[in-house]
């Protein structure tokens, strides 16, 4: 299990990838460059496990509180997950099969795409769901 402090700095470590490979996949001559493929697939992992992680361990517990606002946003952050792998999974299929041309959009603009949908997840993920948690945490340990 990962610490809220390990939780917010990978979500700070992928905040950092999408700001740098948003930058690097604008130019569609770099997305064959092997510096931005190792980038691409340092974040794909970052992602994926942070994913994971936090749908079978934290937010399933959160779903199950006993106050209603707590577990109704857990829930709704879990649904949300779970849409979020899916056009995770999708967008890096897509971005392993770049060089075949057959993209139902342009690469960059799928990449902008799910950079920006993974950062407004890591920001809400550390404004709400995670001093959701600290504060369960205390209440907690109080108790």
């Amino acid at each position: 299990m990962y610490t809220l402090d390990e939780l917010y700095e990978q979500n700070r470590d992928i905040a950092q990838l999408c700001e740098v490979l948003s930058v690097l996949t604008t130019n569609p001559e770099l997305h064959n460059n092997s510096y931005v493929i190792e980038l691409m697939n340092i974040f794909r992992d970052k992602v994926w496990v942070h994913l994971v992680f936090e749908d079978k361990t934290v937010y399933a517990e959160l779903a199950r509180h006993d106050d209603e606002t707590i577990s109704d946003l857990a829930k709704e952050f879990h649904r949300s997950a779970i849409d979020t792998r899916k056009v995770f999974t999708q967008f890096m299929r897509d971005w392993q099969h770049r060089e075949l041309g057959h993209d139902k959009k342009p690469l960059s603009l799928q990449c902008r795409e799910i950079f920006e949908q993974i950062l407004e997840r890591t920001v809400f993920e550390n404004e709400k769901m995670l001093p959701m948690i600290e504060e369960h945490q205390k209440l907690g340990l109080r108790q």
